[in-house]
C-alpha cells in the first residue's frame, strides 16, 4: 500500500517515541535535588556578612530606637537621626555634653543598673582609661559588619585605629584625626619665612611675645607639649621654649582675639572654631606648621558600645552606618574634621585641617605615645606650674 511522505514520517516518529519509552533504565529528567535545607532558607547563598547584617538590621527594627551619648553638635545629630528613621525605621535619641560630663554619666549609671546608652561617640585618650578601669565597654570588633567597614584598606595608614593599647579586646574606634596646624600668626608682625621651624621660636626677637594655651591644665597647648617631647622635638627645646618667656592662658576666645589684635603675634595651641570667627571677620591671621610637623588627634571622634546595651541590635547598625562613607561624610562636614576613611571628600573643608603630603603627623592614637602620655603629661605640668611659680 502506498502511503503519502507525511504519513510516513509521523509513522517514524510515533515508532521511535515508543521505543525511547520503554528502553530499560532511562527515565524523564527531574531538576537537581537542592542541597539539604536551602529550601527552607532562602538567604543561605548570601556571603555570611550579609546574613549577619539581614539578621542584625531586623532585630535592630524590632527593637525600634538606639541611644547616643556625644559630644557631637546638633548639625551631626540631626543628620544622622534622619538616616537612620528612613533607611532603618530605627529612632535616634540623643544625649550630648562634654566628654568628662559623660564619661561621669555613663558610670554613675553602670553603677546604679541603669543601662540608657547603647553608643558613645565621646570618648579620647584622656579618658578611656576610665571606661577600661570601670568595665563599661563590650567588645566593638565583632558588631563591624559591613566588609568596607572592617577592612584595614578603607582607612588611613591601612589600618583600623584602635585607642586600645593593650594586647585583647578592641572596644573604642577612632574614625576621625583633627590636624589644625599648631600656631597661628598675625601676618601683620610676623614677616613670610620668619616661622619655619619650631627652633626659630627661640629666637630672642619673639621673647615675651608668645602666647602659649596654658599646659598645666589641659587642651591643645598641653598636648602639642608633649608630641614636641614625643616625637617631634625633645625636652632640651620645651625648657628652652619657657626661657621665651611665654604668656600663658586658658580663654581660648581671648587667645584668639589678641593675636587678631596684635597684642601677640603668635599663639601656639590655639582652638580653631575660635580663630576661625576671626579669619572670617578679616583678621590678619595665617595657620603655620613648622617643617618639623605637628600632631593629629582623634578628639572624641571615636565610637564604642556600652556594656549592657538594651538594645544591641540597632546599636551595631548605628555604629557601622556611622563608618560608612555616607556616615563619615555627615561626620565630617558638621564637624570640620577629616575623616580617616580614605573615600571621604574634603571638598568642604578647611584646607588647614586637611592632612597634607610632606608634613609629619604624630597621631596621639600612636601606640608608644599613649604609653609614654601620661609620663611626659607629669613633667610638662611640673615644668610649666615651677614656670607659673617663678613669675610670681
Amino acid at each position: 500500500m502506498k502511503r503519502s511522505l507525511p504519513g510516513m514520517i509521523s509513522l517514524a516518529l510515533a515508532l521511535l517515541f515508543t521505543a525511547l519509552a520503554c528502553a530499560p533504565g532511562r527515565e524523564s529528567a527531574a531538576p537537581p535535588a537542592a542541597a539539604p535545607g536551602t529550601a527552607e532558607r532562602p538567604g543561605a547563598t548570601k556571603p555570611a556578612w550579609e546574613q549577619e547584617w539581614d539578621r542584625v538590621l531586623a532585630a535592630g527594627k524590632q527593637e525600634g530606637r538606639v541611644s547616643m551619648y556625644t559630644t557631637q553638635g546638633a548639625e551631626f545629630r540631626t543628620a544622622v537621626a534622619a538616616v537612620m528613621a528612613k533607611k532603618y525605621s530605627i529612632e535616634l535619641e540623643s544625649l550630648t555634653g562634654r566628654t568628662d560630663e559623660i564619661s561621669e554619666r555613663v558610670m554613675r549609671e553602670q553603677r546604679s543598673k541603669v543601662y540608657n546608652a547603647d553608643v558613645l561617640i565621646a570618648i579620647s585618650t584622656s579618658n578611656f582609661d576610665l571606661y577600661k578601669r570601670e568595665a563599661l565597654l563590650q567588645p566593638l570588633e565583632q558588631a563591624l559588619i559591613l566588609p568596607d567597614v572592617a577592612d584595614p584598606k578603607t582607612w588611613y595608614r591601612n589600618q583600623l585605629t584602635w585607642l586600645d593599647v593593650e594586647p585583647g579586646e578592641k572596644t573604642v574606634l577612632g574614625y576621625r584625626e583633627s590636624v589644625a596646624p599648631p600656631m597661628v600668626i598675625n601676618t601683620q608682625l610676623v614677616k613670610p619665612g620668619e616661622l619655619k621651624s619650631w627652633d626659630d621660636l627661640l629666637n630672642p626677637k619673639w621673647k615675651g611675645k608668645i602666647l602659649l594655651q596654658d599646659p598645666t591644665g589641659g587642651g591643645g597647648g598641653q598636648l602639642q607639649m608633649i608630641m614636641l617631647v614625643y616625637g617631634i622635638k625633645n625636652w632640651d627645646f620645651v625648657k628652652a621654649l619657657v626661657k621665651q618667656e611665654p604668656e600663658l592662658h586658658r580663654d581660648n576666645r581671648l587667645m584668639a582675639e589678641w593675636v587678631a589684635r596684635g597684642k601677640f603675634p603668635i599663639v601656639i595651641g590655639p582652638q580653631k572654631a575660635e580663630v576661625f570667627q576671626f579669619m572670617k571677620a578679616g583678621a590678619p591671621l595665617e595657620y603655620l606648621t613648622p617643617s618639623e610637623g605637628t600632631y593629629s588627634s582623634v578628639g572624641a571622634g571615636t565610637v564604642a558600645l556600652v556594656k549592657n546595651s538594651q538594645h544591641p541590635n540597632a546599636a551595631r547598625v548605628l555604629i557601622n552606618f556611622l563608618l560608612t562613607k555616607e556616615g563619615q561624610t555627615i561626620a565630617a562636614e558638621t564637624s570640620g574634621n577629616q575623616s580617616l576613611r580614605l573615600d571621604v571628600p574634603v571638598d568642604s573643608l578647611d584646607t588647614d585641617t586637611v592632612r597634607q603630603p610632606g608634613i609629619k603627623y604624630i597621631s596621639n592614637t600612636d601606640k608608644g605615645f599613649r604609653e609614654k602620655e601620661s609620663e611626659i603629661k607629669a613633667e610638662v605640668v611640673r615644668i610649666f606650674q615651677a614656670y607659673l611659680k617663678g613669675k610670681g
